[in-house]
């Protein structure tokens, strides 16, 4: 549309500047409408109105240019073109017009020379082509200003040109068609102007130069480049052809454009879709040159469908689907707006405000091309999916709840149920914490679980040792709610110790240790595996399958964790110790090789010797049998020797009396061999007679008789001992410590087998007999008591009388010292009498 400017003439202020097709006067003015003469079609006098219809079907009503009433209006109207040319449209008419006055002055030059109507103060170059129908109401005078056209001093119209009408052959004629008696010898310029270095083109149809409906249905306003017009064009004229008919553009020369309104019914019918453009330069000698371009458009007349609203929430974004690259227009309930632009494939995203349950919400979507669709709405659903009755839960952390080593360095799947999900919750997303960073699980909706792998990295790196999962239920309106569960587990990255293999034989049972609760796995050399748990003490034992010396067998320990140890093993060892150079043997039983009574109704140690044991013997046991019975000695490798205690009554029960021994090496392995050595013995279990202890005094050596061979232990009456062995006539003698009268002494005898007698005793006795009354004489040596020679030279015998001799005398002794020799004599105790 053209800008129109209104002007006053007293104060020379600009009223009012407008692009439209109307305007209004409130005082005399000078009204200026940028439209070059030369796209006027017509000026009429309508009313009060001054009517200007355009070539392109344009029509600019100026209200209140005329006056009503007797007393005329003092308005102006020029047109001024894109090069500023500027045109004075002068009313023909004088009623009601000021400008009437110069009515005159135009009829008494239509004689003029035309050369004598292009004063000084013209334009220096007119149009070439004068509007040919610009006749009806008006004429046209080209101007240099408005200023004449204001008012100065008492407001007089100092206008100082003589009214130059142009019309059909008036100035535009002149200006181009001089006489031909032309004094002027200058050669005719016949070369038009250059259109080298001209830019001309046709922007494109609208801003995406696709027509719509609404373009279609009312006028378009086509728009172009032009730059350097070349200097010697006096016109500038830029015409369109659309559908057959041509339009005239308006330059803008100082902007580089230019612009023409056209009805949009013409570019739909446009059978190529193509605007003919062309510029042409006319110089003053009227040579011409011209610039083509085009342009081609689309047609879009077709509204899109409307817009799929998602389902909309009280908060989040409103979302939806329209025609790709459509604006939308959504209206909130509150009556406000938003627009977005749908993207490639449709979607579209406008702000959430805050809304109500139940609250409506309409979108329309306009295309590219600026059809507008109708409209799409959506009901908001506020309220998030019930979560009464849902099982929700974390299970355990793998199969025993805690993370080994090989867990920890790999990915741990985590699992759980999910049951009774609302029936409204368009989705379910499980999710998990570990460490602080969140995991999305996958819900098996059938099976009622959710499963998700994480890095069992994360898992050791938890500060709490806890597993935070919730369950989001969403609906199709976006809002959630949520269940939450937790799952606490620890870690035991800690591979127990290789299991440690007790020496394998070929044929025992496989055993060994490992750490408590493991799971033992033994490998056999075939490839075959048993497996065992570990007891509370780490033992374990596996089946022997029959193994051969020099097999290798392995074991592995796994914890409850999980973690597995590194393999222990063990070679298979299955020869028994060598014997040879083993010596074993069974000692005499007792120091006697004799059971005596005491011994059989005690405990007897049988001992033997054992030395030279195998070098490889991880055991050695010494075993006796008495009587059926097997009895296990203890072994002084030391000492190299072995004892056991036996219950004598097995010695005295055994039928054969004789001690089987037997030595078994067994090596680490298992494997044994053995050493066998016998010892017979004898039974004595018959204790001797008490001994006969001969009658005791305070000096004389204590004797007595016992069984011959035994030992006889002679008890002092201070507690002392002293013992003896019987002669082989039974007798013993002990000293006399010094006894006194009245003391006892006792005497037990031991026979050889060691059995013991019941004791023997004495009372001392230490007072002599008592001699009083003692009859003791001796006789007369000889008859005469004389010697002769003959009894000195043979025996004489002596006698005497010994009479009354004590009671308690057990023994009488009668001695005689002759010459220094004793001598004892024979007594008759029954005669009284003493011989020697």
């Amino acid at each position: 549309m053209p800008e129109i400017q209104i002007i006053a003439k007293d104060n020379h202020k600009t009223l009012v500047t407008t692009e439209g097709t109307s305007a209004k006067l409130s005082e005399a003015s000078v009204v200026l409408v940028k439209v070059a003469a030369s796209d006027v079609l017509v000026v009429n006098r309508e009313g009060t109105n001054a009517v200007i219809r355009l070539k392109n079907g344009e029509t600019i009503v100026i209200e209140g240019f005329f006056s009503g009433t007797a007393e005329p209006k003092d308005n102006s109207l020029v047109f001024q073109d894109e090069n500023g040319q500027l045109i004075w449209a002068k009313f023909k008419d004088a009623e009601n017009d000021a400008d009437a006055d110069s009515d005159a002055d135009a009829d008494a030059d239509s004689d003029v020379e035309p050369q004598a109507l292009l004063g000084e103060d013209l334009p220096a170059a007119l149009p070439a082509e004068a509007p040919q129908e610009l006749v009806s109401d008006v004429i046209y005078q080209p101007i240099s200003s408005i200023e004449p056209l204001l008012y100065h001093d008492a407001g007089v119209n100092p206008w100082l040109w003589a009214a130059i009408p142009l019309v059909a052959g008036g100035i535009i004629a002149a200006a181009s068609n001089h006489d031909s008696n032309d004094d002027s010898s200058a050669p005719a310029d016949t070369t038009p102007p250059s259109t080298d270095g001209v830019t001309f083109s046709v922007d494109p149809v609208t801003s995406d130069n696709v027509i719509n409906a609404s373009e279609a249905s009312g006028n378009v306003t086509i728009t172009g480049v032009l730059k350097n017009i070349p200097a010697d064009a006096a016109n500038t004229a830029v015409t369109v052809v659309i559908n057959g008919v041509t339009y005239n553009a308006t330059v803008d020369k100082a902007a580089g454009t230019w612009t023409v309104s056209v009805p949009g019914s013409g570019l739909v019918a446009d059978a190529d879709k193509t605007i003919d453009a062309k510029v042409t330069f006319t110089d003053a000698a009227g040579n011409s040159s011209s610039v083509n371009d085009t342009q081609t458009y689309t047609l879009d007349t077709t509204a899109p469908n409307a817009p799929v609203i998602d389902p909309v929430n009280g908060t989040d974004p409103i979302t939806g689907t329209a025609e790709p690259g459509s604006t939308v227009t959504v209206t909130y309930p509150d009556g406000s707006t938003k627009t977005v632009v749908a993207g490639p494939d449709g979607t579209w995203t406008v702000p959430n405000p805050g809304l109500n349950d139940g609250d409506e919400v309409t979108a329309v979507a306009t295309d590219p091309a600026g059809n507008t669709s109708g409209p799409g709405t959506a009901i908001v659903d506020a309220v998030g999916p019930n979560t009464d009755g849902v099982n929700f839960a974390v299970d355990s952390v793998t199969a025993d709840n805690v993370i080994n080593a090989s867990e920890a360095a790999g990915n741990v799947t985590i699992t759980g149920v999910l049951k009774n999900v609302p029936s409204d919750a368009a989705a379910t997303a499980v999710t998990i914490v570990i460490n602080g960073v969140t995991y999305t699980a996958t819900v098996d909706s059938a099976a009622g679980t959710w499963t998700v792998s994480v890095p069992g990295s994360g898992l050791v790196a938890d500060t709490d040792k806890t597993i935070d999962a919730k369950v989001t239920f969403t609906d199709a309106a976006g809002n959630s709610s949520t269940v939450n569960d937790t799952q606490t587990y620890t870690l035991d990255t800690a591979a127990p110790s290789a299991p440690v293999i007790d020496p394998v034989n070929g044929t025992d049972p496989i055993t060994g240790t490992a750490e408590p609760g493991s799971t033992v796995t033994v490998t056999y050399p075939n490839g075959d595996t048993a497996t065992v748990v570990a007891g509370p003490d780490g033992t374990w034992t596996v089946p022997n399958p029959g193994l051969n010396d020099g097999d290798k067998v392995t074991a592995i320990a796994t914890d409850p964790a999980g973690n597995p140890s590194l393999p222990g093993t063990a070679i298979v060892d299955a020869v028994g110790p060598n014997t040879d150079g083993v010596n074993f043997t069974v000692d005499s039983v007792t120091a006697d090789n004799v059971i005596n009574a005491s011994e059989a109704s005690g405990n007897v140690t049988v001992t033997g010797v054992l030395k030279n044991v195998p070098a490889d013997a991880a055991n050695t046991v010494v075993t006796v049998v008495i009587n059926g019975q097997t009895y296990t000695a203890t072994v002084d490798s030391t000492a190299g020797t072995w004892t056991v205690s036996v219950p004598g009554s097995d010695l005295t029960a055994d039928a054969d009396k004789t001690i089987d021994a037997k030595v078994t090496f067994t090596d680490a392995a298992g494997n044994s061999s053995s050493v066998n050595d016998t010892q017979t013995y004898t039974i004595d279990t018959t204790a001797p007679d008490a001994p006969v202890i001969n009658p005791v005094n305070g000096t004389d050596p204590i004797t007595g008789t016992a069984e011959p061979g035994s030992t006889v232990t002679v008890t002092y009456p201070d507690g002392s001992t002293t013992t003896v062995v019987a002669g082989p006539d039974g007798t013993w003698t002990v000293p006399n410590p010094g006894l006194n009268d009245g003391d006892k002494v006792t005497a037990i005898a031991t026979d050889p087998a060691g059995n013991p007698s019941l004791p023997g005793t004495a009372i001392v006795d230490a007072v002599g007999p008592n001699t009083d009354g003692v009859n003791f004489t001796v006789d007369s040596v000889t008859a005469d008591n004389v010697i002769n020679a003959s009894e000195a030279s043979g025996n004489v015998t002596v006698t005497g009388v010994l009479k009354n001799v004590p009671a308690d005398a057990a023994n009488t002794v009668v001695t005689v010292v002759i010459n220094g020799q004793t001598y004892t004599a024979t007594v008759d105790s029954t005669a009284g009498t003493w011989t020697v």
